[in-house]
């Protein structure tokens, strides 16, 4: 099993999830690659959780997809330089200040999911990942009928393995339950994967 520090490749612990990193294409909203490797990398105890997720997500038929864990702190701040709107894109860490962290993208300790059918198709949701409207909220009036359901399907069965949705992002999870490790800024790349 590959890890550094508190990070282990996903897929060495559980390879039944289907990784399509969205900042390894440039099919995202830099519309460039951000990330040098499409392996997943999370924290230990966030796998754990994680897995407990797609457990219970697949005794209903589905699949999980995992578009986003471990994100090194330099390409956060290649996202601020791009949104800087902390209600979208976190605002990057003073790495020579910072004393305490908190549950992040930035050490593993958060998530960007959806879920697919048995095929491996992804089901109907409100919005597309890193969608900078009210519809990527769960909340959203507008959504409404089997996108809203499966959104509000992803969030209770995260919410039971332990994770914390995001309001403003039905993709987006924390695991709260790990206490914060500092984060870090190991970009890898195909030849560590």
């Amino acid at each position: 099993m590959r890890q550094y520090k508190n990070l282990v490749r996903l897929l060495d612990v559980d390879d039944e999830f289907i990784i399509d990193l969205a900042y390894a294409t440039p099919d995202n909203f830099t519309g460039s690659i951000v990330y040098t490797s499409g392996e997943c990398y999370i924290d230990v105890h966030t796998a754990k959780r994680l897995i407990k997720a797609k457990e219970l997500a697949k005794k209903d038929g589905f699949r999980m997809k995992v578009w986003d864990a471990y994100r090194p702190v330099s390409a956060q701040q290649r996202f601020w330089d791009l949104v800087q709107d902390n209600d979208y894109v976190a605002y990057p860490p003073d790495m020579k200040t910072m004393t305490q962290f908190k549950n992040s993208h930035m050490n593993g300790q958060c998530v960007d999911v959806t879920l697919c059918d048995a095929d491996g198709k992804e089901i109907l949701m409100p919005s597309g990942l890193d969608d900078f409207t009210e519809r990527a909220r769960l909340d959203c009036p507008t959504t409404t009928g089997e996108a809203r359901k499966n959104a509000e399907y992803l969030r209770d069965i995260m919410t039971a393995a332990g994770f914390t949705p995001y309001s403003g992002e039905w993709w987006h999870f924390y695991d709260r339950k790990t206490e914060p490790v500092p984060y870090s800024d190991i970009c890898f790349d195909e030849d560590q994967s």
